[in-house]
């Protein structure tokens, strides 16, 4: 079969740890004929030369618009299908802004157009509210009218999805990526100082849905209620795309900026929580990430966070700043609440895909359509 893989639209974000896996597990796979569409970003992550001969590459970063979104019509996506002549088009994930003349497989990950009792919607201006509704107006329509076939990475997202879409749906959950397993393809260039303090990692962009917002009140309340208490916050986004930051909270926050795949277990290794206050997910691979590499998990009250973690995380409201310190307080000074953390963690990462397991199951989708 002649299968093309779609990954034009991946910028930022999890999606790009998804197709980074994906391709990674498939490179010595010869049942198939596979042409693969690199965004400029995703191209800077794949040795071409680590695949085996039935596979093709090239760059091209689409450019999203609203009438791509309304027509499904991109002339160089068209161009290269029309080159490759492909059986199944597989896009990691979607939006794609166009529609393929083959049958179409593609992602879903918007959870921002499923879950709409998040806090998150009550933080938006009107402005903000009405051009997300926009948005997802043109998104959705994308879903609706582009694709065969969807995909999504929690079954509650799928359940969901059925009541606005009509494509069959299917459930392949998220997991860490396969660079966890390899200590020698890891990047281990950011060093973290070696201080007695608590390090807390987040590892994500700086969307407005992940909140990290929050942080410069729970900073300053930690200084505050708990002056004794050591501890630094790292991100991997830039200061100035982070703004301003009170003074007395500069000492306890790290800007990482933006960082590679390789580069996250090394992270992980030198931190001793995950710190995730995000108020939308469809499932967030750092949750795998921190089970794997042992660390607790701090994150959101919020049900894709508990259906995902169950009893593998502590959890705070989101929007509660004070609650969010005190929990943090708390679980820094319980090493037995740790330890237990830990250990459901590992119990826990046995319910999902492993980045094989996933592998197989979207190739086994995308072949089996008729």
């Amino acid at each position: 079969m002649r299968i093309l893989i779609n990954c034009s639209n991946l910028k930022v974000g999890g999606g790009l740890q998804v197709a980074h896996s994906f391709l990674n597990e498939i490179s010595n796979n010869n049942e198939h004929d596979f042409h693969v569409v690199l965004s400029e970003t995703l191209n800077k992550q794949i040795d071409q030369f680590a695949f085996l001969t039935n596979f093709s590459f090239q760059v091209y970063s689409i450019q999203p618009t609203a009438i791509k979104a309304l027509l499904g019509n991109d002339t160089e996506l068209t161009l290269i299908e029309k080159k490759f002549n492909p059986d199944r088009v597989f896009s990691v994930f979607g939006p794609t802004y166009w529609k393929p003349k083959a049958k179409h497989i593609c992602g879903f990950a918007k959870p921002d157009y499923i879950y709409k009792e998040s806090p998150f919607f009550k933080t938006l201006t009107l402005k903000e509210s009405i051009k997300l509704k926009a948005l997802e107006f043109l998104q959705m329509f994308s879903f609706q009218n582009h694709t065969d076939v969807i995909i999504t990475e929690n079954e509650d997202v799928s359940i969901r999805l059925r009541k606005k879409i009509k494509q069959p749906i299917y459930t392949v959950t998220n997991y860490f990526n396969q660079v966890f397993l390899d200590v020698t393809q890891w990047d281990n260039s950011i060093e973290i100082p070696k201080t007695d303090s608590f390090k807390f990692l987040t590892i994500s962009a700086n969307y407005p849905h992940k909140n990290l917002e929050i942080l410069k009140k729970v900073i300053s309340i930690l200084l505050d209620k708990y002056p004794n208490f050591k501890f630094n916050f790292y991100l991997t986004v830039s200061k100035e795309n982070f703004g301003f930051l009170p003074t007395k909270s500069k000492q306890n926050i790290t800007f990482l900026d933006k960082i590679s795949i390789n580069q996250c277990p090394n992270l992980y290794s030198q931190c001793d929580f995950l710190f995730l206050p995000t108020l939308l997910e469809c499932f967030s691979a750092s949750y795998c990430e921190a089970m794997y590499m042992r660390k607790p998990i701090l994150t959101s009250s919020l049900s894709f966070a508990t259906g995902i973690c169950k009893e593998a995380a502590v959890y705070f409201n989101p929007m509660d700043p004070e609650n969010i310190a005190d929990v943090i307080y708390k679980l820094a000074t319980d090493i037995n609440t740790q330890e237990k953390l830990i250990n459901k963690g590992i119990e826990q990462l046995k319910v999902f895909d492993n980045s094989s397991q996933r592998a197989e199951k979207y190739l086994q989708i995308i072949t089996s359509q008729k």
